[in-house]
């Protein structure tokens, strides 16, 4: 278990081993909540960043796959 302190401006900093673990790089989206006493982070799924992205493109579902694809991608070259 990973301990972080929060600054003055209320951030904390997520340690290294676990961004690296969790493929999370700059601009990745998490989202937040309480459960209790706890603090949940979790990464955002991809198909959220897609939100909108077929209005009028009858393509929505090529894009959709190709976008999966290329995640996958990504997910199986992280060491």
């Amino acid at each position: 278990m990973e301990r972080v302190t929060i600054s003055s401006k209320g951030q904390i900093a997520i340690p290294k081993p676990i961004r690296d673990a969790l493929n999370l790089a700059e601009g990745t989206r998490l989202t937040v909540e309480v459960r209790g006493h706890e603090i949940i982070l979790s990464k955002e799924p991809s198909w959220k960043r897609l939100h909108g992205a077929g209005v009028d493109r009858p393509d929505l579902m090529r894009l959709f796959a190709e976008h999966r694809k290329e995640e996958r991608e990504r997910e199986d070259s992280r060491p």
